[in-house]
């Protein structure tokens, strides 16, 4: 499975998660509904810029890892071992 499907509704349950959250508050403080709009939308272009960030740093550091796996069983097929430095280890 590619990492841009299992990620692939992340952004938007973080973007209604928070402007659900936002939509109870505002109805708990008993906001005008031009104040509450527009916090509303305020919050839910803060989220998308979060959620896309993270979206894309989860993506880069699940491709690290599928790459490290790849080059690890490389080399653990091949003829010469890897020479480990324990340095390294520290």
């Amino acid at each position: 499975m590619d990492n841009k499907e299992k990620y692939k509704y992340a952004r938007a349950f973080v973007v209604l998660l928070a402007a659900l959250i936002t939509m109870i508050l505002n109805m708990k403080y008993k906001r005008d509904l031009m104040q509450s709009l527009l916090i509303l939308l305020a919050v839910i272009v803060i989220f998308y810029v979060i959620s896309s960030s993270a979206v894309y740093l989860i993506d880069k550091i699940a491709n690290m890892s599928a790459k490290k796996v790849i080059v690890e069983e490389q080399e653990a097929s091949g003829d010469e071992e890897p020479v480990e430095d324990a340095a390294e280890d520290n």
